[in-house]
């Protein structure tokens, strides 16, 4: 809008389900988390319980010994997990999984992606104790007990750790889906229990929470390009623009030109979402191979659901794409405002990014897709551009 760019644009938070930003749970009285069991609310339907078990001959912080008891309660039937890890990554984490199905809890190592990738350790380590996992009133529940520091495992600390959280659809072991994961962060320190836990992005590398860009002069979006920086290596320019017969805010008419640049040579997309998800959503998909600059709907996960818009739905003008020094860069205008499509408005707009491995469309990454918020209001802008925490997980092509 015509004040819309008077800073760059900043993102804020998708609205619906964002794990990888977890509330603080309900304050209550100070707990010893070595005395009794602590809260930590990883999302709104999946609760984490624990407490440091402290031999008698150590402290809560040297921790000689210790073992960490711990409970994750699930509103609703599933495989159940929570996961250790070095880096806020799935590949090369060790994680502990409950099966209700196959009444079955184990410690597994996250190999790969794919189902077969994910397999339990050798009978000599599994070393839990105390599991149990049992579906009541509606909750999946398991219960464990895990030795903090074994040989050749991922060691539990007193201080600092990067867990990773994840539930299934059912209670077969398979895809947790777009929303039912993410990693966090937990300090066991003699410090750290003194207030309720609260749950934080992993620190390493964690691509869904990008740093603000450098400042510049104040711009106005309907005058020229905008940057919204979305991952280290994918950017967003775009500029409104606004017919003589309108305002900014108004915005009858307006269109939008975008711009993306992916430092690689792969499909590059943008979405627009009314919630967040992928399925349902509407997207503009380049295909540099194919020299094409489409609209698509989002029906599914699968290849196959991903399918470009009826001919009477490709609107977009000004469409091209090239690979250029390295960078692959989609560029196209569309119509803001369109008969039977998801709107894009002159205030809040929730959208999501997305690019592949190659220019052969297709899975896009962990780590390579996000949803994001923009608002194009008048009062948006006051502050540079910032790419809100959200997760990232594994689907088709959005």
């Amino acid at each position: 809008s015509s004040e819309a760019g008077e800073e760059p644009t900043k993102a804020s938070p998708a609205p619906t389900p964002d794990p990888d930003t977890v509330p603080v749970p309900a304050t209550g009285p100070a707990k010893d988390c070595t005395k009794e069991f602590c809260d930590n609310q990883l999302s709104p339907d999946y609760l984490l319980r624990y407490q440091v078990n402290v031999p008698d001959d150590t402290t809560a912080d040297v921790c000689d010994g210790c073992t960490i008891s711990m409970e994750l309660i699930y509103d609703g039937e599933a495989w159940v997990s929570v996961a250790l890890s070095r880096n806020g990554q799935m590949i090369g984490s060790e994680a502990v999984i409950g099966l209700p199905g196959d009444n079955k809890v184990e410690k597994y190592n996250l190999g790969g992606k794919s189902d077969d990738a994910v397999l339990p350790m050798s009978e000599s380590n599994q070393t839990l104790s105390d599991t149990s996992i049992e579906v009541k009133d509606g909750q999946t529940i398991m219960k464990f007990t895990k030795i903090m520091k074994e040989a050749g495992e991922i060691e539990i600390t007193p201080g600092d750790n990067t867990f990773l959280w994840a539930y299934g659809s059912s209670d077969v072991l398979g895809y947790h889906g777009f929303t039912s994961k993410s990693p966090f962060e937990l300090n066991l320190s003699s410090e750290a229990g003194e207030e309720p836990t609260k749950a934080s992005p992993a620190p390493t590398p964690d691509p869904d929470t990008v740093p603000v860009p450098a400042t510049g002069p104040a711009k106005d979006c309907t005058k020229e390009f905008c940057d919204n920086q979305l991952s280290p290596d994918y950017l967003l320019r775009y500029q409104i623009n606004v017919p003589d017969g309108t305002t900014a805010d108004v915005c009858d008419g307006c269109t939008i030109s975008m711009e993306m640049i992916y430092s690689g040579d792969a499909w590059v997309s943008v979405a627009f979402s009314t919630d967040g998800q992928m399925i349902g959503s509407e997207a503009v998909i380049g295909l540099p191979g194919d020299n094409k600059v489409e609209k698509y709907n989002l029906g599914g996960k699968s290849d196959d659901a991903v399918l470009p818009m009826s001919e009477s739905n490709q609107t977009l003008s000004d469409t091209s794409i090239e690979v250029k020094d390295g960078q692959t860069i989609m560029k196209f205008t569309k119509i803001m405002k369109e008969a039977g499509e998801i709107e894009i408005t002159p205030g809040d707009n929730t959208f999501l990014w997305a690019y592949g491995s190659s220019d052969v469309l297709g899975y896009h990454g962990f780590t390579s897709k996000s949803p994001f918020e923009l608002n194009l209001s008048s009062e948006a802008g006051e502050e540079p551009s910032k790419e809100a925490a959200v997760p990232a997980a594994p689907t088709s092509a959005s």
